[in-house]
């Protein structure tokens, strides 16, 4: 009996990691930013993006496509890119230009962190992590 409990234990944890979506499959969607933390040149700061009133939203297609949304100041601007995932690391490529971006997930909601010179602001401690939700 006792071995019965620790097979059917380990075949229940193969079971739950195998239904796990690798991040190339996890991204296909559409995702809304709801959360910006960051720190940029030593001051640390969070932003609620509905408290705000700013929308950010990247869908991203299952061939490889994507588009991003940015709602502020009643102001809209999209634009759309190409994408790849490889392990955790999210590229976007928008003409002759790639950006790497580290991403993790969990269950419906994916972090993205960047770091160095961000918005043109010339800091290479600039760290943000925006954390986003599958709608």
């Amino acid at each position: 009996m006792k071995r019965f409990f620790i097979l059917t234990a380990i075949l229940t944890v193969f079971g739950l990691t195998s239904c796990e979506k690798e991040p190339s499959k996890a991204i296909v969607g559409t995702w809304k930013a709801m959360k910006m933390e960051a720190a940029i040149a030593g001051i640390n700061m969070t932003i609620d993006m509905a408290e705000k009133e700013m929308n950010m939203e990247f869908t991203f297609n299952a061939d490889g496509t994507g588009s991003m949304l940015v709602e502020t100041g009643g102001k809209s601007e999209k634009s759309t890119f190409e994408y790849s995932v490889n392990g955790n690391l999210l590229s976007l490529i928008e003409g002759d230009d790639t950006t790497g971006i580290p991403i993790s997930f969990d269950k419906k909601t994916m972090v993205a962190e960047m770091s160095g010179e961000i918005f043109g602001l010339g800091s290479d401690t600039a760290k943000v992590k925006v954390y986003f939700e599958k709608k």
